[in-house]
C-alpha cells in the first residue's frame, strides 16, 4: 500500500521537546493527559484513564503477571503506577525531564517501578518485555521514525509479546497540528500502512471512548471561549462547571450525540482516538 504525503517536514522535533518542556507552571501530570489548557478538573483526567483501562483490560490480563513491562514515552507516570500494580516489573521512559521527576515521585513507593530519562529513539533499555506500552508517542514522530521505532519494540519483545499503542487519530488521511504545539493525526488506515512496513500484520484495533469524552468537553470550552467572549477566558471555575455539566449529560453528550453525528457523516469532536495491539512473533 502506498503511504500518506510524508510528514517528516511536517512535524518539528525541537518544537515538540520545547513544548512538554517549557511548559511552566503546568503541573506534567496535567500535561501528560493534555487538560491543562482547558481549565477541566483532575477528575477529568481521572474518568478518561479509568474509560481507557476499561477498554483494554482485556488486553492486559492476557500478559503474565511475572512478565516485564515497558512504558514508551510514559509522561508523568499515570500507566507505570497502573503496570506496576499488575506486573512483576515495569520501566518507563520519558524525554521530558520535568515528567520524569514527576512519574518518579508517584511511583517512589513501589520498588517494581522504574523511571528513566531518554529519547525512545535511542535509549531504550533491554528487553526482552512481555508488554510494551506506549501512550501518545508516534502522533510527535514522522513515518520513518514510528517505522524504526516499532522495528527496535519488536527486538525487545518476548516470544508472545504485545505492543500497545494510543494515539490520537483523524478519520481519513493525515492532518498537523503546527505551531507552538505540532503533532501529526493519522486515520487508523495510514497507522495500518505503517504497521506493515514495519511488518506487523498481527493488530487488533479499539475505538478510544474515555479520550472521547475529554476531547468533547476540550471543545466545548473553545465554543464557550470563541461565542461567550464576554466570559473569562481561562477559568478553573468555568472548567470544572463545563466538565460536570456534560459529566452529568453523559448519556447524550459523550454516547448519543456523537453516535448520532457520526452517523450523518459529521466529523465531531474532530479528533478520536484509538488503542492498537500488535503482536508481531505471536
Amino acid at each position: 500500500m502506498d503511504r500518506e504525503p510524508s510528514c517528516e517536514n511536517q512535524i518539528d522535533d525541537s518544537a515538540v521537546k520545547r513544548y512538554f518542556d517549557g511548559a511552566a507552571g503546568t503541573a506534567p501530570a496535567e500535561m501528560s493527559m493534555m487538560v491543562h489548557e482547558y481549565n477541566l478538573p483532575s477528575s477529568a483526567a481521572g474518568y478518561r484513564l479509568s474509560k481507557e483501562l476499561r477498554t483494554i483490560n482485556p488486553w492486559l490480563n492476557a500478559v503474565s503477571k511475572s512478565g516485564r513491562v515497558l512504558d514508551v514515552g510514559c509522561g508523568a507516570g499515570a500507566w507505570v503506577e497502573i503496570f506496576a500494580g499488575r506486573y512483576q516489573s515495569v520501566i518507563g521512559v520519558e524525554r521530558s525531564y520535568a515528567m520524569v521527576e514527576d512519574a518518579k515521585r508517584r511511583v517512589y513507593h513501589m520498588s517494581n517501578a522504574e523511571v528513566i530519562p531518554g529519547d525512545a529513539r535511542q535509549d531504550l533499555p533491554a528487553g526482552p518485555f512481555e508488554l510494551i506500552f506506549l501512550g501518545g508517542l508516534c502522533m510527535y514522530l514522522g513515518d520513518n521514525d514510528v517505522v524504526a521505532l516499532l522495528h527496535s519494540l519488536k527486538s525487545r519483545l518476548s516470544k508472545r509479546g504485545t505492543i500497545i499503542l494510543r494515539e490520537s487519530t483523524v478519520r481519513e488521511g493525515v492532518q498537523f497540528a503546527e505551531g507552538e504545539y505540532q503533532a501529526v493525526y493519522r486515520s487508523v488506515e495510514s497507522y495500518q500502512k505503517l504497521f506493515g512496513e514495519a511488518e506487523i500484520f498481527r493488530v487488533e484495533v479499539r475505538r478510544n471512548a474515555g479520550y472521547t469524552s475529554m476531547e468533547i468537553a476540550e471543545e466545548a470550552v473553545v465554543f464557550r471561549r470563541k461565542w461567550l467572549p464576554f466570559l473569562p477566558k481561562d477559568s478553573n471555575s468555568f472548567g470544572y462547571l463545563t466538565w460536570w455539566l456534560l459529566r452529568l449529560a453523559s448519556p447524550i453528550t459523550f454516547w448519543a450525540l456523537p453516535w448520532a453525528l457520526s452517523g450523518l457523516n459529521v466529523a465531531w469532536p474532530r479528533l478520536q482516538n484509538h488503542f492498537f495491539k500488535l503482536n508481531p512473533t505471536g
